[in-house]
């Protein structure tokens, strides 16, 4: 009985493309918005965390203390569409877009409701993670 068996450099050249293959067909994996994007203003704030899985996080507080939302985007060109999860039964919040602004991302929809006359501040992309810290838990 013979056996035929696939050369090892051919079986090593399969197993590494089929990753890369998988990943270049992501268009969020390869996206400029992958990162974090903090408002350094006081006062209200939005900040987004965009993963490189096409999770999203936004954490926002227009003055009425801050909420966390939970979803998904994409990378449409200009902007960031995010669409959120459903949370503990509530309704799904509305979807939000963001476009960029300077060096980060700037709100273009948002929840009107919530926010009032206020408009999200714009966010700047990236940040040390001893600042990250000092926006969450300072004083």
């Amino acid at each position: 009985m013979k056996h035929s068996l696939l050369p090892l450099p051919l079986v090593c050249l399969i197993l590494w493309a089929l990753p890369n293959s998988a990943l270049a067909d992501s268009t969020t994996m390869h996206s400029k918005f992958v990162g974090v994007y903090l408002s350094h203003a006081a006062g209200p704030s939005m900040n987004l965390s965009l993963g490189a899985d096409g999770s999203a996080t936004v954490t926002e507080d227009s003055g009425n203390g801050a909420i966390t939302l939970f979803g998904h985007w994409k990378d449409n060109g200009g902007q960031v569409a995010v669409t959120f999860d459903a949370s503990d039964g509530g309704p799904v919040e509305a979807p939000m877009a963001f476009q960029t602004a300077h060096d980060g991302l700037q709100a273009v929809t948002w929840n009107h409701a919530a926010w009032g006359k206020v408009t999200p501040p714009p966010m700047k992309k990236g940040s040390k993670v001893k600042q990250l810290y000092w926006f969450t838990e300072g004083p």
